[in-house]
């Protein structure tokens, strides 16, 4: 008889756990109903072999001889030409290489695709793809672009309770993690594909609503606001780039052990 009263009571301890501490959970990104594209940046050049890149609040220049310069976010990148078609990219941080970028002009230079590769924490290879489209420019790399389509390297976050007023985020395919309480002082984020430096903050603005900043090296990256459903079932985070006009919204869904 005791068991029959198992489920209901899972039901319950559940449902108090969501009221007191509503992000906590495991979480799939619905794709579908997500709006990750439609961001753009652009490439122009900036003397012999050398070109110039802006996202948002950020530019930064890079000589295309593979060789490791200053990042946009802290640590180092280097470019180099393969072909006029095929540009690589190998990202560093404190001299270890977190990822490399693969970017690949249409024939008709319309359009490219961008392919993101790096490893999680275990040392597995993880990828993520963006497709573009040109805004600007008539040839080469050089002109505005903007996003079509993302293809995320991730699908699922988990989130548990950091005492009685924090969380701990973690991406399992690619090992980011971080603790924090809800109090906006700044705790480190980490992960094998994140420069050094990097930290957020947060602050509840209601009881299923909280406001996030990332921040590198003390510059500002992005402000983020989380939403849960009254339901507790979906998750809503809106993720605005500093400099940047079209925010990136993920919704996910809680999943429920079967």
């Amino acid at each position: 008889m005791r068991l029959k009263h198992l489920p209901l009571l899972a039901l319950l301890l559940s449902s108090a756990l969501y009221a007191q501490n509503p992000f906590v959970g495991k979480w799939k990104i619905d794709e579908a109903h997500s709006q990750i594209a439609g961001t753009s940046d652009s490439v122009a050049a900036a003397g012999p072999n050398t070109w110039r890149f802006r996202y948002g609040a950020f530019s930064w220049t890079v000589k295309a001889d593979g060789t490791d310069q200053p990042g946009p976010f802290g640590g180092t990148v280097s470019l180099k030409v393969v072909n006029p078609s095929t540009w690589e990219f190998t990202n560093k941080s404190e001299g270890k290489t977190i990822s490399t970028e693969t970017w690949v002009l249409a024939g008709d230079g319309k359009s490219m695709t961008r392919t993101f590769a790096s490893k999680n924490e275990t040392g597995e290879p993880e990828t993520g793809v963006s497709t573009m489209k040109r805004a600007t420019g008539t040839t080469g790399f050089e002109g505005t672009w903007e996003s079509t389509e993302v293809k995320l390297g991730f699908t699922e976050v988990d989130i548990e309770a950091n005492g009685d007023d924090g969380i701990t985020v973690r991406v399992p395919n690619d090992g980011t993690h971080y603790s924090l309480k809800f109090d906006g002082k700044e705790y480190p984020e980490e992960g094998p594909r994140l420069p050094a430096g990097l930290t957020v903050s947060g602050v509840k603005t209601g009881a299923r609503t909280a406001t996030i900043h990332t921040k590198q090296n003390g510059n500002l990256f992005d402000t983020e606001y989380w939403e849960v459903s009254a339901d507790g079932e979906t998750y809503t985070y809106k993720e605005q780039d500093q400099g940047v006009d079209k925010p990136i919204l993920i919704v996910l869904h809680r999943m429920h052990s079967r």
